[in-house]
């Protein structure tokens, strides 16, 4: 789709349009697909209908469409769009304390989630916890694109949601006691090697020449 630049009084223009033929059906819309819907719906009537502005063309072009139909814009992959919007997503499941584990690291994320999958972006130095489009925890972050590690996370806040566990916690924690996020030790597996590469003897039976004499 082509991108036009708009002076402040088209912008204006927009928005009253808008006020008029679409703003009642966004108020009626109860998820984010049925706004997406409204919207997608508001576009192709706005695109098809004789605008004032195109009644005295010469070619008889009335609508936006006929105006503009013989432009193209450019298709552009998907993983592409993620590339230049430089936001990381990954899916993860919600253990039974309310974490999710993301690389070394274990964050909060919300205990009446349990076992459920939630998604989790990264964007601009924060990681971003949502379920069903709905934020439940951020957290500021220190996120490596290049080599695609994070090495560091503080800052969490969480947010008031449906999801909240109804059952009352045993022991009420306060901020110091409650650790939001930990940190995994990370697997030194060159000391692993080290450890199980020799082999000792299950008897000390000396030398190898002492069983059969000098």
């Amino acid at each position: 789709m082509p991108v036009f630049m708009l002076t402040s009084s088209d912008a204006y223009l927009l928005f009253k349009v808008q006020l008029r033929l679409a703003d009642y059906h966004f108020e009626q819309a109860q998820t984010l697909e049925d706004v997406q819907n409204q919207h997608a719906a508001f576009i192709e009537t706005f695109n098809t209908t004789p605008h004032w502005a195109h009644r005295t063309r010469a070619d008889g072009h009335r609508t936006p469409v006929e105006v503009l139909g013989w432009l193209r814009g450019r298709i552009v992959e998907p993983q592409r769009l993620r590339e230049l919007f430089g936001r990381t997503e990954w899916r993860r499941t919600v253990n039974h304390y309310g974490f999710v584990r993301v690389q070394r690291f274990y964050l909060y994320a919300e205990h009446g989630l349990a076992r459920q999958r939630v998604s989790i972006w990264i964007y601009e130095g924060q990681l971003r916890i949502e379920y069903h489009q709905t934020l439940v925890a951020r957290y500021r972050c220190l996120y490596d694109r290049k080599h695609r590690q994070l090495h560091d996370v503080n800052e969490p806040l969480f947010y008031t949601t449906p999801f909240a566990s109804p059952q009352l916690e045993l022991i009420e924690l306060d901020d110091e006691q409650w650790r939001k996020f930990q940190r995994r030790p990370a697997r030194n597996y060159a000391k692993r090697i080290a450890m199980f590469g020799h082999q000792l003897s299950l008897l000390d039976l000396g030398p190898p020449h002492s069983l059969y004499g000098p």
